[in-house]
């Protein structure tokens, strides 16, 4: 991996549709502007492939959003729409395993449940592939080589606490694993 990415956002009182672009080899030097989503949008979700990038969902000046953009790291183009989230969705949480990218709960209202999973093989809708034990938005989204994580959140009570922990080798809800030490939501979540 050579680059970061940041796709869209917000800032007020305008959605932003760019594609930033900034490199890993040097600590001086600015993003550019790698080219644009088919939409403006924020609180979407951002998952990566080898060869591309991903942003699923989010919410902009048109309403919510169900849309699944790509882009390639190869070069600096325009992201195309290449399938769709089942639900018009803001604030999931994203995951990605070796071959796909994944959105969990978030909100169109109401919070959502669902774990949603499509292929990097193929420019394809996304599926319903199991459900979170809680609906929530504003989790956290890590990933292992094995399996996806969702941490924290907002829903109906506030603040949460909880850790949810789904496989990627196969299809099903999530098992409760643990809790934060502290509830919160809207938190950055990484991995090694």
């Amino acid at each position: 991996r050579s680059n970061g990415y940041a796709t869209g956002g917000y800032i007020g009182p305008a959605y932003s549709d760019v594609i930033d672009k900034f490199p890993f080899a040097s600590d001086t030097t600015n993003s550019s502007d790698a080219g644009d989503l088919t939409q403006v949008r924020s609180f979407s979700a951002g998952t990566s492939s080898e060869t591309h990038g991903y942003t699923a969902g989010g919410s902009g000046p048109a309403g919510n959003s169900n849309v699944i953009d790509k882009f390639p790291f190869s070069s600096d183009v325009n992201a195309t729409d290449v399938g769709d989230i089942t639900q018009t969705t803001y604030g999931a949480a994203p995951q990605s395993s070796g071959t796909h990218g994944y959105t969990s709960g978030g909100s169109g209202p109401p919070y959502r449940n669902n774990i949603e999973k499509f292929t990097f093989a193929s420019d394809a809708n996304a599926t319903d592939v199991g459900d979170k034990n809680a609906g929530n938005m504003y989790q956290v989204g890590t990933s292992s080589a094995d399996n996806g994580y969702v941490c924290g959140g907002f829903g109906p009570s506030g603040g949460q606490d909880y850790i949810f922990k789904y496989s990627h080798a196969s299809d099903g809800n999530s098992t409760d694993i643990g809790n934060l030490a502290v509830g919160n939501h809207r938190a950055a979540g990484t991995q090694n």
